[in-house]
């Protein structure tokens, strides 16, 4: 936990995060991880909240979610706080890899870890965006080393 290369996130688990089999179900560790994606985003672009309009206004560039993958290790229940390390794992032509490691704070140990790829994006033409030389060197500030 705490690489410098990251940005942690803390969730609390929720009652209703709770399945019939008495522990979170596996859709909200996906939750959970898309809510760190965006406070990665948010501190690599500088965004208020992430949202369209923003990235709009903002010349209409942005991520978007081409896969994610879970591997779940241990299951949570209700109460406890999990904390979230997210990084990125690779820089492609347009897209970029991130990595998610989820800890329970009430159990002290790794529960599960999650992989993505975002393609960054022209939200108006369209069209994939390679990542230039300046949006290289902010990002490779968060890859995992």
């Amino acid at each position: 936990m705490n690489n410098p290369n990251s940005v942690t996130t803390n969730v609390s688990v929720l009652w209703g995060d709770m399945d019939g089999f008495g522990h979170v179900n596996n859709i909200i560790y996906l939750k959970w991880c898309e809510t760190a994606r965006i406070k990665l985003f948010q501190n690599l672009w500088e965004y208020e909240v992430g949202n369209m309009e923003e990235i709009l206004v903002k010349g209409g560039v942005g991520p978007i979610l081409a896969n994610f993958n879970m591997d779940y290790k241990h299951p949570v229940k209700y109460p406890d706080e999990i904390e979230i390390e997210t990084y990125l794992t690779h820089l492609g032509n347009s897209s970029i890899g991130i990595g998610h490691e989820l800890f329970s704070k009430k159990e002290k140990k790794l529960v599960a870890k999650g992989t993505s790829v975002v393609v960054m994006i022209n939200y108006v033409s369209k069209e994939k965006v390679i990542l230039g030389k300046s949006d290289r060197e902010k990002l490779s500030e968060y890859l995992k080393k």
